[in-house]
């Protein structure tokens, strides 16, 4: 069997505190290679606590400076993001790159680019380099969220080989435009990585879990069985401003069913496996995406824009 070892960090960050996040991400990563996992993934924001409102200028990190060879570098100018100098906060990711030399780390943490402009971020580094940044594109500003306030919405969803399977990253509200998933499969993407910082909202009786997790895990299954991908979703936990977050980090395969997840509100590492071969055989028996049509997509969707 075709198989990956991967590793869920269910983890509760410390706002503003990245000395004290870095700590506990090292300490994850350690025990996913012990554990023989060949990629972690954290949560949205894990390296700076979400909350964050005017400290979002204080703990940006400008990852080209963070680059410890021109090799690297380049591989970063080839995203097409611009990167400058903004604090002192280099070493968060160098420490972080001497770890992905021998295992794949997503994580999730604020960017600033040259014109000062801030990013809710996520960064995948594989053999010392920096693979991908994905920078969030749809930015809640409903209910309790503010983060057009603070941040400069991305402008892709980019797909990029993670240890061999062409992947996608999806931050929280990304997840449920279902035109972001459409977007990076019909690009390649074979496992969909979604990480996020959802709060644990609304009880209902007879139901066993939180309002918002059921949601969640409704749309996990929609995504995971209409585009036969793996959805690997990483949430937070933890308190801010006396809002608690679910957990409930949890894969589904590409028949939708929910194969593996964490405990609700407590931190935890995952340490799974996903079989390819089955993506295969789930993709051969319902063609759904060998038989898009993306002309008429295209031609709806131009159609739209111009009536509006």
């Amino acid at each position: 069997m075709d198989l990956i070892k991967l590793s869920l960090a269910q983890i509760a960050p410390e706002p503003g505190l990245l000395d004290c996040n870095l700590e506990k991400h090292l300490k994850y990563i350690d025990e996913a290679k012990q554990a023989g996992s060949k990629l972690i993934i954290f949560p949205e924001l894990s390296l700076t606590g979400y909350f964050l409102k005017d400290a979002v200028y204080d703990v940006a990190i400008n990852i080209k400076n963070s680059c410890k060879n021109k090799e690297n570098s380049k591989n970063i100018e080839n995203t097409g993001v611009n990167f400058k100098t903004f604090n002192n906060y280099n070493y968060i990711i160098d420490s972080l790159l001497d770890k992905s030399e021998e295992i794949v780390i997503i994580a999730g943490f604020v960017e600033s680019d040259e014109d000062y402009n801030f990013y809710n971020s996520t960064f995948c580094l594989s053999g010392g380099n920096i693979l991908h940044v994905h920078r969030k594109v749809y930015l809640p500003t409903y209910g309790m969220f503010e983060e057009m306030r603070y941040f400069k919405h991305g402008k892709e969803f980019g797909v990029f080989n993670i240890l061999g399977v062409n992947s996608t990253i999806l931050t929280c509200e990304d997840a449920w435009h279902l035109s972001s998933s459409y977007i990076a499969v019909n690009k390649g993407a074979k496992l969909i990585i979604i990480n996020s910082a959802s709060p644990a909202r609304g009880i209902e009786e007879g139901n066993d879990k939180f309002s918002s997790v059921k949601m969640w895990e409704e749309l996990l299954s929609v995504i995971a069985f209409y585009y036969k991908s793996y959805v690997i979703y990483v949430n937070r936990v933890g308190f801010e401003d006396g809002i608690g977050f679910s957990g409930g980090s949890c894969v589904f395969s590409p028949d939708g069913k929910k194969d593996y997840c964490l405990d609700y509100l407590d931190e935890g590492l995952l340490n799974i496996e996903i079989n390819l071969d089955f993506l295969k055989n789930e993709r051969f028996k319902t063609p759904i995406l060998r038989d898009e049509n993306l002309d008429i997509t295209l031609k709806e969707i131009k159609s739209i824009i111009d009536h509006r």
